[in-house]
């Protein structure tokens, strides 16, 4: 027999009570799902039709497409250092066909067109975003990187969802157990105690508004079964049963995504970590030849010296292959650096031609001075 212990806690303020008569759509209602977007999760979580991958196919993302891909990422930078990583959310339709072109195989016997007028198949949307903050600077791009894991990560807001389904379920499965066989009056006290967790639990975990197709069912799934009824308003322990199975097959799958997205942006977070330490260690090394390489060079002391064309020939080449090392440099604020310097070495290299070896030694200073503001 069911009691309740203590007080019933007051209910909140913005979550609505528990009434007799609800609608057999209540779960879709609260949850705002479509019914296509409830056949494309069945699709996600049944994983037997694979998710189409789609982007916009402009100038923009034609472009980025062909820029250098920082190796075992999906991140592109750009020859002034620009960088750009994916990133992807669903799409229930797609109004436009034309204007999108495939990023993953398509299915044997499918057209593109086919695709996005099913009403079953999963579609997420692949945008580039930018990085912008810090003047586009790789550090940037790494913050980045630590938010999104943040989220996802062990105590992170995402995975902390997961979690908190998870104990709602084994509460769900353990009033059903409780209310079998019970008078009325005892299973309306049970599933008003449950109805009103779930949706205090939507409310703080962000479900309620959520705009992912997936978390929507879960969603619908959680409050149905709040209720205890079928929609023909009878006691059915075995729908409601059913109902927590499709939700924790639901939470599983969401919970391999939150895996395969942690996959993902520490892929890309590495990648960008091993690129900025490959950058620092050039500008590291172009600072050293220098200050020792050619500032302390005999051709640049006070007192003018007899330089032969082969010695000219030869310094000349050294700055030259300093400048193709600096070539190499990929992502700001580096890639800024690097170019201003290689711009330097250019006309240090008109004045050691002209033989102004002091006014080319100013420059080799000034190129210097500059590496040493960013390493």
């Amino acid at each position: 027999m069911l009691r309740q212990e203590g007080p019933r806690p007051p209910a909140s303020p913005n979550v609505p009570q528990r009434t007799e008569g609800l609608s057999p759509s209540f779960g879709r209602e609260i949850a705002g799902l479509s019914w296509q977007e409830l056949l494309q999760v069945r699709e996600r979580v049944r994983g037997e039709r694979l998710p189409l991958f789609i982007i916009i196919d402009d100038e923009r993302n034609r472009r980025i497409a062909k820029l250098w891909r920082i190796p075992g990422t999906s991140v592109r930078v750009s020859l002034e250092g620009d960088i750009y990583y994916p990133v992807w959310r669903e799409r229930s339709r797609v109004n436009k066909s034309e204007l999108y072109a495939p990023c993953s195989k398509l299915p044997r016997g499918w057209s593109f067109e086919r695709l996005l007028v099913s009403k079953r198949r999963p579609i997420s949307e692949v945008k580039y975003f930018q990085v912008k903050k810090d003047s586009g600077a790789i550090e940037a791009a790494i913050r980045s990187m630590d938010h999104v894991l943040e989220n996802y990560q062990e105590e992170g807001r995402e995975l902390g969802q997961v979690e908190a389904i998870r104990e709602q379920i084994a509460r769900a499965r353990k009033v059903l157990e409780e209310t079998t066989g019970v008078s009325r009056e005892e299973f309306e006290e049970g599933f008003e105690i449950l109805y009103r967790q779930t949706l205090e639990l939507l409310e703080k975990c962000g479900l309620s508004t959520a705009a992912s197709a997936l978390k929507k069912d879960i969603t619908r799934l959680l409050a149905q079964v709040s209720i205890g009824r079928d929609r023909l308003g009878r006691r059915n322990p075995l729908v409601m049963l059913k109902k927590l199975e499709a939700a924790t097959a639901r939470v599983e799958y969401r919970w391999h995504e939150a895996g395969f997205i942690i996959d993902k942006f520490s892929a890309m977070k590495a990648g960008l970590e091993a690129q900025r330490a490959k950058d620092r260690e050039i500008l590291r090394k172009a600072e050293h030849q220098l200050s020792v390489g050619f500032a302390a060079h005999s051709y640049f002391k006070e007192i003018p010296q007899e330089v032969s064309k082969q010695q000219v020939g030869i310094l000349i080449g050294m700055m030259g292959s300093l400048a193709y090392m600096l070539g190499q440099v990929r992502v700001k604020p580096y890639k800024t650096v690097a170019k201003e310097i290689m711009e330097e070495l250019s006309q240090a290299q008109q004045k050691v031609r002209e033989g102004d070896y002091q006014g080319a030694k100013k420059l080799l200073l000034q190129s210097q001075e500059r590496i040493s503001l960013v390493t």
